[in-house]
């Protein structure tokens, strides 16, 4: 079996990332594109495409829908590949979509540790499913929205998140993803500080010219 070709995953933190028109056709619309390794977006009708799937070695497909598609987008018998579904109300606008792109990053984001590759979809790959890939690259890799969506589109380029609707809700996004990185890069500083620190006892304590002033106060307390 051919090996995946995946594309180069951003740079941490990178903007702006500008739009580079891929080759594209229209019906390019119809297929699945890598985004960054591990994670493709495209529609729920790849679900069909046996070949696409085991060319593309499709662990797990995880189809973002809303109440109203449950039967439609629904899961299909397939062999060695798992379904997910994330039910979101369709009126973006009214509901705090936060949790559901917090539950998808998670979840792609073991998958992507595990190295199995995953199928984000939604009913024609353009809306939601870009929406929550772009999600995913904002908190792992500290993208802006407006980043991210692009950063979409130039592996997708007819990836498209609602004006109105998902591009909002990832804006929304912005901080809680900055905040996120903010509170682990000050974990990370402290944990290694509290090594250091302990580091330094533990040589203070070896040191032969410390020994002497231990054994004083030694000699002191008895």
């Amino acid at each position: 079996m051919p090996k995946v070709w995946w594309p180069k995953a951003p740079e941490p933190g990178t903007t702006p990332i500008h739009l580079c028109v891929p080759i594209w056709d229209y019906d390019d619309r119809y297929l699945g594109q890598a985004i960054v390794p591990h994670v493709i977006a495209g529609p729920y009708h790849l679900v069909r495409k046996p070949d696409f799937l085991e060319e593309h070695q499709i662990k797990v497909i995880l189809c973002i829908r809303d109440p109203s598609e449950q039967r439609f987008l629904r899961a299909v018998d397939l062999p060695n590949i798992e379904f997910k579904f994330l039910d979101v109300p369709a009126d973006v606008r009214k509901t705090n979509i936060i949790p559901y792109f917090v539950e998808a990053t998670k979840i792609i984001h073991d998958l992507v540790n595990t190295e199995q590759n995953v199928l984000v979809c939604c009913s024609d790959g353009i809306d939601k499913s870009a929406s929550f890939v772009a999600a995913y690259l904002m908190s792992m890799y500290r993208l802006k929205a407006v980043d991210a969506i692009t950063f979409v589109q130039n592996q997708r380029y007819c990836a498209t998140p609602s004006v109105n609707g998902y591009r909002i809700k990832l804006i929304e996004y912005e901080p809680i993803c900055a905040a996120q990185a903010a509170g682990m890069a000050v974990g990370v500083e402290k944990v290694q500080r509290q090594r250091e620190d302990d580091e330094a006892e533990g040589s203070d304590e070896l040191d032969p010219e410390n020994r002497p002033v231990l054994a004083a106060r030694s000699k002191r307390a008895r």
